[in-house]
């Protein structure tokens, strides 16, 4: 007689696939500045449905670029601090003390010390 079996099974499974983008995103991250604009100005050659944007306020392939200017300057502010003094710090502290538990001793579980 033939006994029937039941099984289950979960397979966990993580796969990088080289997409052809990703595949060009790694060639162009390994490229020097120079032999990135080489292969830019390339592609803009052969790609006739690629073209080149100029950024505004001319140069921009000298890579330098300016910090904004603050858009207002800031003032100094003083905080005066002060204590309650209707409050009793006392009273507090000496009830958050005895709230929290506190270890005293050291239990070994297996062969590790809390």
């Amino acid at each position: 007689m033939a006994a029937l079996e039941l099984r289950q099974q979960l397979r966990l499974t993580q796969q990088l696939i080289m997409t052809p983008q990703l595949q060009q995103a790694i060639k162009l991250l390994q490229l020097s500045r120079l032999e990135l604009l080489e292969t830019i100005h390339e592609e803009l050659e052969i790609n006739p449905m690629l073209e080149e944007m100029q950024e505004e306020g001319g140069e921009s392939d000298k890579g330098i670029e300016e910090a904004p200017e603050p858009a207002e300057e800031f003032k100094e502010i003083q905080v005066l601090e002060s204590l309650r003094q209707d409050f009793d710090w006392e009273s507090y502290l000496d009830e958050y003390n005895t709230s929290t538990p506190v270890l005293s001793k050291r239990t070994p579980i297996g062969n590790h010390l809390l």
